[in-house]
């Protein structure tokens, strides 16, 4: 992992974190700090007056938003850069950052830690880019789709578990990894895999248009979380204001 993406999920658990902290934790990559003042200057963010500094920038948003905004562009600009399958390597990018803001909302429903729910939904398909890079450096030259996905399905889980206990990520994040598709086997964190996966099946009804809306209510991860039908409607008018999110953390 970036040294600086594994200190910014650190920041997000502890307590006593505060803004100076994360400016400079932030500062001592240029390639991120610019990248990060790029995004908070971009059209749906942008203020009166432009911002030109860290310590502003988290001034205006908030620690929590800029630590979404620095994860995101410290993960997607490695782990999910890579150049033999660009296109489906983006499509991944694009369906976890969808399923962290996710889930990060689904968790203010339900009123679980929404730093640990938004980790869980970005890094629930973590194991995606690594068996693409893999594939990428096998000797096929380059696999059919249905092929990729096969293979994505077959070993994702896995590899993406390893990957997350090599990075020490928390016991939350490697239970998701893992069980992101049969919650009730996390045992004691099934309920923030349980938010993924409903956060997961968001992103898809966000992503394809043949998705039914009475999909959502009928998951079984919504009714582990006890979520009624009103907020189930109460999230699915937040559709717009997710997508605004993820187009300012693209930018």
């Amino acid at each position: 992992m970036p040294g600086v993406a594994a200190e910014v999920i650190a920041s997000s658990l502890d307590d006593h974190a505060d803004a100076a902290r994360l400016a400079r934790l932030i500062e001592t990559d240029q390639g991120l700090t610019g990248h990060v003042l790029r995004i908070v200057n971009s059209p749906a963010l942008r203020a009166a007056t432009e911002i030109v500094a860290l310590r502003q920038a988290i001034g205006r948003l908030g620690m929590n938003r800029i630590r979404e905004i620095a994860l995101a562009a410290a993960l997607s600009n490695s782990l999910f850069a890579q150049s033999c399958y660009p296109i489906e390597a983006k499509r991944a990018w694009q369906r976890a950052l969808c399923a962290g803001l996710w889930a990060k909302e689904i968790a203010r429903v339900c009123r679980k830690n929404t730093e640990m729910s938004y980790l869980c939904g970005l890094l629930h398909n973590v194991g995606t880019p690594v068996v693409l890079n893999a594939l990428g450096r096998g000797p096929m030259s380059h696999l059919a789709e249905a092929d990729l996905e096969s293979l994505v399905t077959e070993f994702g889980a896995c590899a993406g578990t390893l990957l997350a206990r090599d990075w020490k990520l928390p016991e939350a994040v490697v239970a998701t990894v893992r069980f992101i598709d049969d919650f009730a086997a996390a045992a004691e964190h099934a309920d923030h895999v349980a938010i993924a996966n409903c956060a997961m099946n968001f992103a898809r009804l966000m992503e394809r248009s043949d998705v039914p809306l009475e999909s959502i209510g009928a998951l079984e991860s919504i009714r582990h979380l006890n979520l009624y039908p009103d907020d189930v409607a109460t999230l699915l008018d937040m559709r717009d204001v997710v997508r605004t999110s993820i187009e300012s953390i693209a930018a």
